[in-house]
């Protein structure tokens, strides 16, 4: 027997996988609804619009990478081993999970994007992204990042991690811990 919380899964995976496919605008509810067994009312059920759904799987798979990320993070390692795990956690995440690569492209470029300011809302969903964002606070905020903005910092870590994930060829182990080095330098 297929539970609501199975049928509200299927509906986000087929939306991942048609936005991955075909982008935000080439994705119609009835294709979603076909490939997710749905029917077009119980997606309306879970999601008022398209724009929720989209907007609810930036969620998912956020919450879906912060899970990733924090994989291996010890309480009591240090801000730059833990940065470190980090950064080569979300190497690993975009080199294996090219369908949620390709959404987060999409939304991060796009009108729908959350913007860094709206991270309160991420956290109050997800205890492993509440986990991260105390990591990595700036030193204003008693963490151990420079005053950037969020952005810049974003860009300088994890950005630098998804764009050497996107090459042909994966990266070796002792090429990915210098270049998380060189990050952690980066931001700090």
């Amino acid at each position: 027997m297929t539970t609501l919380k199975d049928k509200r899964e299927a509906i986000l995976q087929a939306m991942l996988e048609l936005v991955a496919e075909r982008g935000f605008h080439d994705a119609p509810m009835s294709v979603v609804a076909k490939r997710a067994g749905a029917s077009a009312g119980i997606i309306y059920h879970y999601f008022p619009s398209k724009d929720e759904l989209i907007r609810a799987l930036y969620f998912h798979v956020k919450a879906k990478m912060s899970r990733f990320l924090i994989e291996g993070h010890v309480a009591g390692m240090s801000a730059e081993q833990a940065f470190k795990q980090v950064w080569i956690n979300a190497y690993r995440f975009y080199r294996t999970h090219q369908q949620e690569m390709k959404f987060l492209d999409q939304y991060e470029s796009s009108p729908y994007c959350v913007t860094y300011s709206e991270a309160e809302l991420l956290a109050s969903q997800d205890q492993n992204f509440v986990v991260l964002m105390k990591l990595f606070r700036q030193k204003s905020a008693g963490g151990p990042l420079n005053n950037l903005p969020l952005e810049v910092l974003g860009d300088l870590s994890i950005g630098v991690a998804a764009r050497l994930a996107r090459r042909e060829k994966a990266l070796k182990k002792d090429v990915l811990e210098k270049a998380a080095a060189a990050c952690w330098r980066a931001v700090t």
